[in-house]
């Protein structure tokens, strides 16, 4: 059973319209930074980013700006390729299309050749090992009864709508049932994504991979499976590739407030690609917040604003750890909510011709919330004041199944401080695919008016206050 959790009343908000930044200027940015191409840490176009945001902050008129240095990992895939053949007849070498395992082993120039292992094969040693990685289809009509405290749904869409995520059921995990069968190599075929593609940045948890790896798209690996039936027994995987250390930056700026405590707003500015929604889309909406406040007074600010754009997050969520270790008192004491903001997403369809097709539907959206009813109280006033359909108010752990932490950059708030992390998982989250077309740019302004709601909202409360009601969670109703 879903708690009604309504804020007082007579309580309001006021919005300063004419100082709002509008979508057209925060598509403007996202566009400039996709222009950059690939944000992934270390390269160029991240490098760009972080000084582009630094000069952002600075002409909004933040304080202390800055960007503090974090060790990442650099990956760079040079080539990659398979081929396969019937053991003897390496002459006749069908290659199959393919993509770099992100942070997967180099082979050198001559690759690895050794025997196929299909799917579902339990005999890996010294193989290289074929994986199907199918892709998890969610139906939204259990999640109310498993997850979802709370669920914003006018439109009654909720019941019918399956959501396809950007992860199979091991998430990341993809690569381990190879390695410690002792495979020589691994081949994983991507299954269940409303379109033909290899280009998966997944794992991004910063951690070399003792094998190499390539994807394949569905098409790709029906073909490789349709080798194999024909009696090709033989690979040669070749993956030559860039893996060492980096430096990025967390980007940071402040604005002092009407109390002594903080409200940080934050998001990365790294990504898998040159991405816009992962994440152009959180930069802008950052953006959109510190140029709002700047342009009122101190006692207009109800806490102390800390303004985040951390590096790292495609590296093991490097700029983060960093961020939470140098400031974990500050976190644990006078930190009254990080909110986060990532992804404002398209829902996108399946095309006639297979081509990827966005909607004008938004991507379900999850608000990730600590367990504190004036907390949850915000921010369902929020959702339901700016109308943010297909919302999920989501509890902080517990989802995935067992996970003691929100399934992203919340994970490193939780507990240390009251979290709201908004966040969406379109399928197509960690893929080239992710273009400017993908930003669902009507969402761009309420979510901007959303989140100063919160942050209003939380004008009389405390650290302290807001932690000493923190409750335990009822267990999931199984009906």
């Amino acid at each position: 059973m879903t708690r009604e959790l309504d804020r007082p009343a007579g309580e309001t908000t006021v919005i300063h319209e004419e100082r709002l930044v509008d979508p057209g200027t925060m598509m403007a940015w996202i566009e400039e930074i996709v222009a950059q191409g690939i944000r992934r840490p270390g390269y160029p176009a991240d490098r760009w980013t972080e000084r582009w945001v630094r000069d952002r902050f600075v002409e909004a008129g933040l304080e202390d700006v800055r960007l503090e240095p974090v060790d990442a990992l650099l990956w760079e895939p040079h080539r990659w390729s398979l081929e396969v053949w019937r053991d003897g007849d390496d002459r006749r070498a069908a290659e199959i299309p393919c993509y770099a395992v992100p942070l997967s082993a180099d082979t050198g120039p001559a690759g690895v050749v050794a025997e196929l292992s299909p799917p579902g094969a339990t005999d890996l040693r010294g193989k290289i090992a074929v994986v199907e990685n199918e892709f998890m289809a969610l139906p939204q009509a259990i999640m109310p009864q498993l997850f979802a405290r709370w669920v914003h749904d006018p439109a009654g869409e909720m019941d019918s709508l399956v959501q396809t995520l950007p992860f199979g059921s091991n998430m990341g995990d993809v690569m381990t049932a190879a390695i410690d069968g002792g495979a020589a190599g691994f081949v994983g075929i991507l299954r269940g994504l409303p379109w033909d593609t290899d280009r998966y940045y997944v794992p991004y948890d910063g951690k070399a991979l003792p094998l190499p790896g390539v994807w394949l798209s569905a098409r790709n690996g029906d073909r490789l499976l349709a080798e194999i039936e024909a009696g090709a027994t033989r690979a040669r995987l070749v993956l030559t590739r860039t893996l060492e250390p980096t430096v990025s930056h967390n980007v940071v700026g402040t604005l002092p407030g009407a109390s002594d405590e903080w409200i940080i707003v934050g998001s990365h500015h790294d990504a898998p690609w040159a991405s816009a929604v992962e994440d152009g889309g959180g930069i802008a909406l950052v953006l959109a917040q510190a140029q709002y406040w700047s342009r009122l007074r101190r006692e207009e600010r109800p806490h102390n604003l800390l303004f985040l754009l951390n590096g790292g997050h495609m590296s093991g969520g490097s700029g983060l750890i960093h961020f939470v270790e140098s400031h974990r008192e500050l976190l644990e004491r006078d930190v009254v909510v990080e909110l986060h903001l990532e992804h404002p997403a398209r829902a996108v369809r399946a095309g006639d011709d297979g081509a990827l097709v966005p909607t004008d539907a938004p991507e379900v959206r999850w608000w990730f919330t600590s367990f504190v009813p004036a907390l949850e109280a915000v921010v369902k006033d929020a959702i339901r004041s700016e109308n943010l359909e297909r919302s999920l108010l989501m509890p902080p752990e517990g989802f995935p199944p067992g996970s003691k932490h929100p399934p992203t950059d919340g994970a490193f708030f939780h507990p240390l401080t009251p979290l709201v992390n908004f966040l969406t998982a379109p399928p197509y989250l960690f893929d080239e695919a992710d273009t400017l077309d993908k930003v669902h740019v009507p969402s761009l302004a309420p979510l901007t008016r959303a989140t100063i709601r919160i942050i209003q909202g939380l004008a009389r409360e405390t650290a302290a206050g807001l932690r000493s009601t923190t409750y335990a969670p009822e267990p999931p109703s199984p009906s």
